[in-house]
């Protein structure tokens, strides 16, 4: 008598199914496995190379801001990171050169192609200013809520006469002004260039995750970091990918991400991932899972209750329109 042997289901590896799985599209689903490695290989490359051009043009043109700094003050070589924002002048010198670094750099990597940064969502301003609006009143009332719940739950507090002495000066415009670039240098590599270089492999998982952690992962030195800070970057870069990936344009995202650093900062005296800014008020923090102590709001639940209140609101906002990543899709 001849026995069969078993018969067992085979089991196809895990690398294999996350492939399948994240990598499942019109265009790539006949792409054979060496292919797909190609892929990810290209785009680990390019984000390799273009984080080190920037950070190698941005500290090349950040010498003005290190120059005015030794030629101003006192200040050792340590120390000049704490003063980004606390003095209005290195902060200003400093935001441009990050703005001018990522510009170049996604001009350097893209080969000058102006059909590139269309692509990235740098396009539209006056047919679309609608949606740059729209960011820059979500980002006031976000921020602007979390600070009127803190103050009137007492987390935060004002001592006697304190708005008798409130902060009316000229570094409130620089102030401005460098957050317009903080918020056009990080929207234009974090949303435009990297999901750009994401959206080959049509997964909005992968374009998601991706651009949200490398997002977090920016911040991940700047002083008095937390883990819930961590935890609400990656949520607000969610939701700036969100906007960007539901209007193909990066104007909403930049609102938002200026008037929340700006009133964060500037206007409501909190610090803005962990940076210390000249301010308007001055109150009184008290250091809980709440306010985010001396990295700010950014690190407190309030914030992660907000960022997923926007999450809401941004969809009624713009409705269920999606995506096609086979029609947006374009080589950069």
């Amino acid at each position: 008598m001849v026995t069969k042997k078993a018969q067992f289901p085979k089991l196809k590896p895990l690398h294999m199914t996350f492939y399948k799985k994240h990598f499942k599209s019109r265009g790539l689903k006949n792409m054979g496995e060496k292919s797909k490695l190609r892929l990810t290989g290209n785009i680990i490359l390019k984000l390799v190379i273009s984080i080190i051009l920037m950070i190698v043009l941005t500290g090349i043109l950040s010498i003005p801001a290190i120059i005015y700094i030794f030629t101003t003050s006192n200040v050792p070589l340590e120390a000049i990171s704490s003063l980004e924002f606390d003095d209005p002048v290195v902060g200003l010198l400093t935001g441009a050169a990050s703005f001018f670094g990522v510009l170049l750099t996604v001009l350097i990597m893209t080969k000058f192609k102006k059909q590139s940064l269309e692509n990235m969502g740098w396009m539209d301003f006056w047919k679309h200013k609608r949606e740059l609006v729209y960011g820059l009143v979500l980002g006031f009332a976000s921020i602007t809520a979390v600070f009127l719940v803190l103050w009137a739950t007492g987390q935060i507090y004002f001592e006697k006469n304190a708005f008798s002495h409130m902060n009316f000066s000229w570094s409130l415009l620089v102030g401005l002004i460098t957050f317009i670039f903080v918020a056009l240098n990080e929207e234009l590599f974090f949303r435009g260039y990297i999901i750009s270089i994401l959206k080959p492999t049509h997964s909005k998982i992968i374009i998601y995750i991706v651009s949200a952690v490398l997002f977090s992962c920016a911040h991940i030195l700047n002083d008095n970091v937390k883990i819930i800070g961590l935890m609400n970057i990656v949520l607000i870069g969610l939701l700036f990918a969100y906007m960007f990936l539901k209007t193909n344009r990066l104007w909403m995202s930049v609102g938002y991400h200026l008037t929340w650093n700006f009133f964060q900062g500037n206007i409501w005296g909190f610090h803005v991932s962990g940076t210390k800014t000249t301010s308007i008020f001055q109150p009184k923090i008290h250091d809980t899972i709440l306010t985010g102590g001396g990295f700010g709001p950014e690190a407190g639940l309030l914030t992660t209750v907000v960022i997923i209140g926007g999450f809401v609101v941004t969809r009624w906002f713009l409705g269920s329109k999606s995506v096609d990543f086979q029609k947006e899709n374009r080589s950069i």
